[in-house]
């Protein structure tokens, strides 16, 4: 998702944009549309990143579950209420995690449309 200063960036470029159109300036608007390809990368680079960052967090996030299931299964771990709200929090981890990776890709998915 673009944040308010990068949309008044893009603004900005395309006025200028526009002001060399009128002013009949080819090249300077191929300056502009280059350095607006380079805005879109690094923001697609930079929500890869964070994007890729959070499904790590999420995959640990359930290792741990797993973890913990697999201690109380095997009766190496025994259920108390610290243990079960462990289990809880991390449930809960899991979900705002799933929450943050759905809303970078539907924000992505509108950006490129």
């Amino acid at each position: 998702m673009l944040s308010q200063a990068r949309y008044a960036q893009i603004d900005n470029y395309l006025d200028l944009y526009r002001f060399a159109g009128k002013l009949n300036d080819t090249e300077w608007q191929d300056e502009i549309l280059g350095r607006l390809a380079e805005l879109q990368q690094d923001h697609s680079d930079l929500e890869f990143q964070k994007e890729r960052n959070l499904q790590q967090q999420f995959v640990e996030v359930n290792r741990q579950i797993l973890t913990l299931y697999q201690r109380l299964r095997c009766h190496t771990l025994e259920a108390t209420d610290e243990v079960t709200n462990k289990l809880f929090a991390l449930k809960q981890r899991r979900l705002e995690l799933g929450r943050e990776i759905d809303e970078l890709k539907h924000g992505h998915q509108q950006f490129c449309q």
